[in-house]
């Protein structure tokens, strides 16, 4: 097992400084195929590949330009700043710009000198004004003179002898005759001025300097020995535990460690003269290498196994997006039980899982060891456990806590209860654990953690269409903000790539991988009507096929036509989003990127309004928290539960293997209920059309829904509306007191009537078939009519709440396992 070594005192310190052979060791650990065609071990040289992935250095994307920056994809800062004042886009700024600079960054020559005669050109580069060093001063006498012409035309002459900067391994041209590079002239003209007592001559100072460097270099030359074979050693370890090695970072390191002795001294962090977020973790990748090199060649135990380091074991963030890194060490001497710690240790440094199982399975043996210490012997000998200590340890995540205090959800404390004991598993498989008493054992009836039904009142996940709509209207600023994974886009991409996403979050009610990760090809046309082709992860069915509208397949073929003009990594090739750099984990563009996308921009927006008011009628703003990429699957769902989407339709257009699942979006929350009913029990009419208002209490309680309104008959109610003694008669019923909930039903009922009036009358039928039909068709239109003008008469916004409390209801309803009045009368008892 690897584990993190401590931090060396002073006296570890001299001791290594004291003993060649940790030199010999390191150089033996060496492995000289370590980054080839990148280091260079003979001059101590890193340039790294600016077509790697795992080299974060790169040209900029200016095609014209041969800068090299530190950030993949990026533009130099010439660029940039040209960039910004062209105002064009970044795929044209960078396909057609043309940069024209006298020095290029950091003092390098750009140009040769100008200065020509008989077709003969200087050979010396450019310093100033188009001029190179030794001709820019004679330029300047002249000009001060007045002879300029005369010393262009008839005397100057270009000088021939090309040299190379006396710097070692600096393949920079020299500037004139003092042999040194632009770079190196200046740097040595800011050291003698500093200086003037101990002024060098170039030769000499030259001798001890650092080539140039570019982004995409360092050099470990200058470092006193013992300390560059450890940072050799350090990078070679190092690069194991990154997804990117920085050179630039690692360049910073190295000039402020140039004074120090060795990497185990504790000291060196307060050297950094750019004490970066980025530096610091380099350096701390660095010195823990050494570090544990160090035990491994003393062969001398750590300071304490239990604290592990996870970035020495190559443990790694599973998810696609962020580079997130769990801390480097971890002190497992938070379980004083020495079994399970020794279990824990086993399964982390043999499984590799990734941070998050881990981290998800220490907290799990955290609680499960908490349980334990509850025992007379604090659950120290893991031979004497039993059966009711298992139960025991399954009580406790039962009511596992959060940090802050809050109850974990119950598919969280099932998910820890089962890390547990599979941890467990893997030990008694492993060997591991032979000690463990065998009655310690998980039995799946008996400790089972059941996912708790939610309150009725959390059930609403839905965004309110009102409140997409607000988002809509808003829709142009999406992606225009600095979200993270889209810096090298260009604008006008990043902003249709995010609509896109949206758009189908919104329209197809995908879960958020699911539409992420959909196919280039995605859109079928047959007979006039798109379908959408997509997997479900999540049950593993693939190429699966939704019905989409025309508006929102446009969206989508115009991302397509968009995403073909962009130069992409080619493994997202198969993706209709693809990743946006090579270094992502996955081949498109992770969701997490679509999660933050969308909060900047919701937190952005001015206002957005939720669809109640409060006591003094002012609008109240919605929870901007509620808006996130599922929700707008609930939100799919939800729409068509409330426009009376089947049951059955819309199981299929959720996919869903239970539909069971699918009803829950047709229940509404127990508060939103109860506020309809308040509203809508003061509409209730007669079968006459006029008021007959009730309670709350009464409308649910002395009523019973029916197909086309509610029934106060006492024997129908009982019966649930099973036991109507005139059949389906609802309009010419006393009982009957329909609503505002019901207008649809009705109206769609009246159109049946109609037709089946027409039916009659073409079928030659009894006048008296006519004439009920006819009889009944009258009736309901008068209850029609006499809804409508009452709600007419409303103002605007009380009319709005009543339509929506009538959509509350009618979801209600659809939710509900009631039987509605039925068509014929029940079969008499034949007794």
């Amino acid at each position: 097992m690897t584990t993190a070594p401590q931090p060396a005192d002073p006296a570890t310190q001299l001791k290594v400084e004291q003993r060649p052979e940790w030199t010999d060791w390191l150089r033996s650990q060496l492995d000289p195929q370590w980054r080839a065609g990148e280091w260079d071990a003979k001059q101590w040289l890193f340039t790294g590949d600016l077509d790697s992935p795992r080299t974060s250095s790169s040209y900029c994307r200016t095609l014209r330009c041969d800068a090299i920056i530190r950030n993949p994809e990026a533009f130099c800062t010439y660029c940039r700043e040209h960039r910004l004042k062209s105002g064009l886009p970044r795929e044209e700024f960078a396909a057609t710009f043309v940069p024209r600079r006298g020095q290029s960054l950091r003092g390098q020559v750009a140009g040769q000198c100008t200065i020509t005669r008989d077709g003969i050109r200087c050979v010396r580069p450019q310093a100033s004004k188009g001029f190179c060093a030794t001709h820019a001063g004679p330029l300047k006498y002249h000009e001060r003179r007045s002879t300029l012409d005369h010393w262009l035309r008839d005397l100057v002459q270009p000088i021939t002898e090309e040299l190379i900067c006396l710097v070692p391994e600096c393949s920079g041209p020299a500037m004139n005759s003092r042999g040194l590079c632009n770079y190196h002239w200046r740097a040595w003209s800011s050291a003698n001025r500093a200086d003037p007592d101990h002024r060098l001559p170039a030769e000499q100072w030259a001798s001890e300097q650092p080539p140039y460097l570019g982004a995409h270099q360092f050099t470990l030359q200058l470092l006193p020995e013992q300390l560059r074979w450890e940072m050799r050693y350090a990078l070679q370890q190092m690069d194991q535990w990154v997804r990117v090695l920085e050179p630039h970072w690692v360049r910073g390191i190295t000039r402020d460690l140039a004074g120090a002795r060795t990497l185990l001294d504790d000291t060196n962090a307060a050297r950094l003269s750019k004490p970066h977020q980025a530096a610091v973790r380099t350096l701390n990748n660095l010195t823990s290498a050494v570090r544990t090199g160090y035990s491994l060649f003393t062969g001398a135990a750590l300071a304490d196994e239990d604290v592990i380091d996870l970035r020495v074991l190559g443990l790694r963030h599973a998810a696609s997006g962020k580079r997130r890194q769990y801390p480097g060490t971890v002190d497992l001497r938070l379980i004083p039980q020495l079994w399970l710690r020794h279990a824990l240790r086993h399964w982390v440094t043999t499984a590799r899982p990734s941070t998050e199982d881990f981290k998800r399975t220490l907290r799990a043996a955290q609680i499960a060891s908490t349980a334990l210490a509850a025992r007379a012997d604090a659950g120290h000998d893991p031979a004497v456990l039993t059966f009711t200590d298992a139960s025991a340890v399954v009580d406790a995540f039962r009511i596992a806590l959060r940090q802050d205090g809050t109850l974990y959800s119950s598919s969280h404390r099932r998910a820890l209860n089962g890390m547990f004991f599979q941890l467990i598993d893997f030990g008694r498989r492993t060997g591991s654990l032979d000690d463990l008493a065998g009655p310690f054992t998980r039995v799946p009836v008996e400790h089972a953690i059941r996912i708790e039904e939610q309150d009725e009142d959390m059930l609403g996940k839905a965004i309110p269409e009102s409140v997409i709509s607000q988002l809509d209207a808003h829709l142009d600023t999406l992606g225009t903000g600095p979200t993270y994974g889209c810096r090298d886009i260009a604008d006008d991409a990043r902003h249709l790539l995010y609509r896109t996403l949206y758009i189908v979050l919104r329209d197809t009610g995908r879960r958020p991988l699911e539409v992420v990760s959909l196919p280039r090809d995605c859109l079928q046309t047959h007979h006039g009507q798109t379908t959408l082709i997509w997997n479900n992860h999540k049950r593993k069915r693939l190429r699966r096929r939704l019905p989409i509208t025309q508006a929102t397949a446009r969206a989508i073929r115009t991302w397509q036509a968009r995403r073909d003009q962009l130069h992409l990594p080619a493994r997202g090739d198969p993706y209709l989003f693809p990743a946006l750099t090579a270094l992502s984990g996955a081949a498109y563009i992770s969701s997490g990127y679509l999660s933050e996308a969308l909060r900047q921009w919701v937190d952005s927006l001015p206002h957005l309004n939720a669809e109640g008011i409060d006591a003094q009628g002012n609008v109240l703003p919605f929870d901007r928290t509620l808006i996130y990429p599922y929700a707008f699957r609930h939100s799919y769902a939800q729409r068509h539960a409330d426009a009376g989407t089947p049951v059955d339709v819309l199981r299929e257009l959720m996919d869903h293997k239970s539909i069971a699942m699918t009803q829950r979006y047709y229940t509404v929350s127990l508060k939103r209920k109860q506020q309809a009913v308040t509203k809508l029990s003061a509409h209730v009419i007669d079968q006459t059309g006029q008021p007959a208002p009730c309670t709350p209490t009464a409308y649910e309680m002395r009523s019973v829904a029916v197909p086309y309104g509610g029934c106060t008959e006492p024997s129908n109610v009982k019966a649930g509306g099973g036991a109507c003694p005139i059949r389906f008669q609802c309009a010419g019923c006393g009982f009957y007191r329909p609503d505002p909930s019901y207008l649809p039903a009705i109206e769609q009922h009246l159109n049946e009537l109609r037709a089946d009036r027409e039916t009659a009358r073409a079928m030659d039928a009894a006048e008296f078939v006519i004439t009920s039909l006819t009889a009944q068709i009258t009736a309901f239109e008068h209850v029609t009519d006499r809804m409508h003008r009452r709600l007419d008469a409303l103002p605007t916004a009380e009319r709005a709440q009543i339509e929506e409390a009538a959509t509350v209801l009618r979801k209600a309803r659809a939710g509900e396992n009631h039987t509605l009045l039925p068509l014929t009368t029940p079969p008499k008892d034949p007794r």
